[in-house]
Parts: structure tokens; C-alpha cells; sequence
């Protein structure tokens, strides 16, 4: 079995707290919030109402979180963003995997237009 990492963080301001380490075992049960609140010291002290767990998919922004100097979840969306070197001090910004995928379906979708666009050349040119 694979459980990603579970990211606590503060409702009021979107503060990562702690991520739980992503697991692959076979002899482990997915925890709840109440678990892990026992169970971790840096999550002891906190107020259960004022904390919010994300749930990632295992292996989801591995490499996003080793890259970014920073991270943080949206409050507003719920969603993992990270400011990396090259944005230091700027706004956050969306995973680099997402913007990958997101960069990807694009460009099927220009190429998807292309060859379209091709298509119609030809049978213009096969018409007169």
C-alpha cells in the first residue's frame, strides 16, 4: 500500500505546519487528522479546529518540495502553492508539475490546431 503525505497547516493563513512522510508498506492503514495530532510531536499543542490537513497523492510534488524555498497552502483553494529560487520573493505560484501538465495539454492542443489547419491547406489545394 502507498499513502502519500499529509500537509497540516493553519486555516487562518495558510502555514504549513508539518508534512507527514509518504509511506510504502504493506503492514500500514491510512491515520486520521486525530492520529497524527497525537502521534506527532510537532502537531501536538495545536487546536484541532484551527488546523486543516491537505492529503497528497503518494509521490505527488516529491520534487516540487525539494525545489522550493518555500511552500504554503491557499486557504482559499486548498491547493499547494511554492515559491522557488528563481521567484524568490514574488508572489507564489502554482506546483511545477501542474504547470508542466498544464504546459503539455497546450501543446497538444496547438498541435491538435496545426495539423487542422494542414488538413484544410490540402484540401484547399486539392480543390482548385
Amino acid at each position: 500500500m502507498k499513502i502519500g503525505p499529509k500537509v497540516y497547516w493553519r486555516k487562518a493563513s495558510g502555514e504549513v505546519i508539518f508534512v507527514t512522510p509518504q509511506i510504502e508498506s504493506d503492514s500500514i492503514r491510512e491515520t486520521t487528522k486525530e492520529d497524527d495530532m497525537n502521534f506527532y510531536p510537532q502537531l501536538k499543542g495545536y487546536d484541532p479546529a484551527q488546523v486543516d490537513v491537505l492529503k497528497l497523492d503518494f509521490d505527488k510534488y516529491t520534487e516540487d518540495f525539494q525545489k522550493a524555498t518555500s511552500y504554503r497552502v491557499n486557504p482559499d483553494t486548498k491547493t499547494m502553492e511554492f515559491t522557488y529560487p528563481s521567484n524568490s520573493g514574488s508572489e507564489p505560484e502554482k506546483p511545477l508539475t501542474d504547470q508542466v501538465a498544464e504546459l503539455k495539454r497546450a501543446d497538444l492542443d496547438n498541435k491538435e490546431a496545426i495539423a487542422g489547419l494542414i488538413q484544410l491547406v490540402m484540401e484547399q489545394s486539392n480543390v482548385t
